[in-house]
């Protein structure tokens, strides 16, 4: 097995586990009453969905055994790691215009997709540099 295909594996795992913990969370917290606090947490099963998604292209177009494995390893990093500056981009824009208009809820919709990108982000960069050292 490749290293992108021992990062693929364990790292979407990861993914998964975390976005069916958020989805038990929305139902759980949507069951209690708590219908915010369960919006909260589907906003980061989307945000989970896109980035999952996202992983799988990168990994598509990256990581096709022709060439070593660091070489395919790092195009994947750098494919992925890009959608981390490109899809949160007009996130930011919005908490900018959302915290100037006082539209504290919709700013606190933004900032939890951004922490939620950050997670993966961060928990990405954990696997690849645990993968990239084993090569």
């Amino acid at each position: 097995m490749t290293a992108c295909e021992q990062l693929k594996e364990e790292y979407l795992k990861e993914i998964t586990t975390l976005i069916n913990t958020w989805k038990e969370n929305s139902s759980r917290l949507g069951k209690e009453g708590a219908k915010d606090e369960a919006i909260l947490e589907t906003i980061k099963v989307n945000v989970g969905d896109i980035f999952y998604k996202m992983f799988n292209i990168s990994y598509n177009n990256s990581c096709k055994k022709v060439e070593a494995d660091h070489v395919e390893l790092n195009k994947l990093s750098k494919a992925y790691l890009a959608f981390f500056d490109k899809i949160p981009a007009p996130w930011k824009e919005k908490m900018v215009k959302d915290k100037q208009f006082n539209m504290m809820e919709e700013y606190y919709k933004e900032e939890i997709k951004l922490a939620t990108a950050d997670k993966l982000k961060n928990l990405f960069i954990e696997y690849y540099h645990r993968f990239y050292k084993e090569i």
